[in-house]
């Protein structure tokens, strides 16, 4: 083998191993880039599931302070509603003695249990019809009563509250939730 022939042959055996060392750096590019692209998707996948829960964990907790906001303005809202909607319905009391009042105090008479009564408060219009019904009574007025009466016994052990006032007290925690609802229909239509 001569010169020409040994330089050809190393040439040619060179261009072999450099082109079978370029194939195999071209393949390991390629299987780092395809790792890299492996990799890049499971960490944006990975940063998505995270950022997804992080969001949902955010707008739970937006959800829920929103909530919680709405309900102590609705709370208060509906306090000041009660409240106002309360004085009214005490106001209003005094309508109640417009027409057939003398029956409705007959009736709150008649409530009463049968027995003498030691003092009988009652509106300062009630002086009248309450001297008639409790004549040997002390009969006292009472400018916060609108209607009714209240009686003290002789012993003063009882005392029985049969006034509008009262009635309305009583009855309020019934009327209220009514009243309230009757109002959300109204503005939610």
């Amino acid at each position: 083998m001569g010169y020409r022939e040994l330089i050809d042959a190393l040439r040619k055996e060179g261009d072999e191993k450099v082109s079978a060392i370029w194939l195999a750096a071209e393949d390991e590019v390629r299987r780092i880039r395809e790792e890299a692209i492996e990799t890049i998707e499971k960490t944006r996948e990975e940063y998505n599931s995270i950022h997804s829960s992080l969001i949902k964990e955010k707008m739970e907790d937006i959800l829920s302070e929103s909530a919680n906001r709405e309900k102590t303005i609705r709370g208060s809202a509906e306090k000041g509603m009660s409240e106002h909607l309360h004085g009214i319905a005490v106001r209003s009391l005094r309508h109640l003695r417009n027409e057939g009042y003398g029956n409705v105090f007959d009736t709150l008479v008649q409530e009463l249990p049968p027995q003498k009564w030691k003092t009988i408060r009652i509106s300062p219009e009630d002086g009248k019809i309450a001297r008639k019904y409790f004549p040997d009574s002390d009969v006292l007025t009472d400018d916060q009563i609108s209607g009714g009466l209240e009686v003290t016994g002789i012993d003063s052990m009882i005392r029985i509250v049969n006034t509008f006032e009262k009635r309305l007290e009583r009855a309020w925690i019934e009327l209220l939730p009514e009243l309230i609802k009757e109002i959300h229909c109204k503005f939610s239509n």
